[in-house]
């Protein structure tokens, strides 16, 4: 198997909260130093999301702030924040990005940015997308002197991936769509899962996937996209690398759903793949790099 899961899983769950909580899930996740920090979802009882902060010596047991982030700037736009959820991490140009879904009481969801030093406190940037919009994030680096994001745009039939460039990180455009080989376990739709990994042979992308049986399910793949015109995927694994199998991620609050936004690369190699189980709880996967990308050449 390409990734393995940690037998302390699930790593997180509404136990480990000190406060009423239905749910933790849906981590980003970066490495700060020596220090492992995750971003989750948090659902209170209300089942009113919010964004805590979690930090790890390593890499598997957390513990989480009790207080959400606090995020300095108004919103200033006819549509609330009601929930924020499904983060982002990206370490860029000495600080952190944070694309996130903003949602409103009406459901409407579109892409929020934030910025951050010290995941203390958190400065909003705006919003970087219309409305109707998820899984969001920025790549590490500037490509082709811009800077560049993966999004997926809800615009109907709910499987076009784009990527998207911007000068500033306020204004984005000339968004190209990514094109996969459609594979039955992702038929329904599709979506990026954390931030694009670089590597010598290209941007390597873990992605989430969805099949309808007698419901939806959720699994994780890999792609790679091209260094210098990331819209174009050179490598695909066309198998799925992780899905939902064990009691916590086949039952919760989202049926067989195995989700990941955040994962960690170690200096020798390794991966740590953060995901939200079952919508309800965290699991932790690991694999190495170099098969993931293996893999994806393989699959072509």
């Amino acid at each position: 198997m390409l990734l393995t899961r940690h037998p302390s899983n699930p790593i997180l769950t509404y136990k480990d909260l000190p406060f009423n909580c239905n749910a933790i899930y849906n981590p980003g996740a970066v490495k700060i130093g020596s220090k492992y920090v995750l971003m989750p979802r948090v659902e209170d009882g209300r089942r009113d999301n919010t964004l805590h902060v979690a930090w790890s010596d390593d890499g598997v047991h957390f513990s989480v702030e009790p207080e959400p982030i606090t995020v300095l700037g108004s919103i200033d736009d006819d549509l609330p924040e009601k929930h924020m959820y499904d983060p982002r991490i990206t370490a860029l140009e000495g600080s952190y990005y944070v694309a996130y879904c903003s949602q409103d009481f009406g459901e409407v969801v579109r892409i929020g940015l934030l910025q951050t030093d010290d995941f203390k406190t958190f400065r909003r940037k705006g919003f970087i997308t219309e409305p109707w919009n998820r899984n969001c994030a920025l790549f590490p680096e500037k490509i082709g002197g811009r800077y560049a994001r993966i999004d997926r745009p809800m615009n109907g039939n709910d499987v076009v991936n784009v990527v998207s460039f911007s000068p500033d990180l306020v204004h984005w455009g000339e968004s190209k769509p990514m094109h996969l080989e459609p594979q039955t376990w992702m038929r329904q739709k599709w979506g990026m899962g954390p931030t694009p990994i670089k590597t010598a042979e290209g941007w390597l992308v873990i992605i989430h996937g969805v099949w309808l049986a007698v419901n939806y399910v959720y699994r994780l793949g890999v792609i790679l996209l091209d260094l210098e015109k990331p819209w174009k995927v050179i490598g695909q694994n066309p198998e799925f690398i992780l899905t939902p199998r064990e009691d916590y991620e086949r039952v919760g609050d989202t049926m067989d759903c195995v989700f990941s936004n955040g994962a960690i690369v170690e200096p020798d190699g390794t991966i740590k793949v953060y995901y939200g189980a079952a919508d309800t709880c965290i699991g932790l996967a690991e694999g190495r790099v170099e098969d993931l990308i293996r893999s994806c050449r393989k699959g072509m």
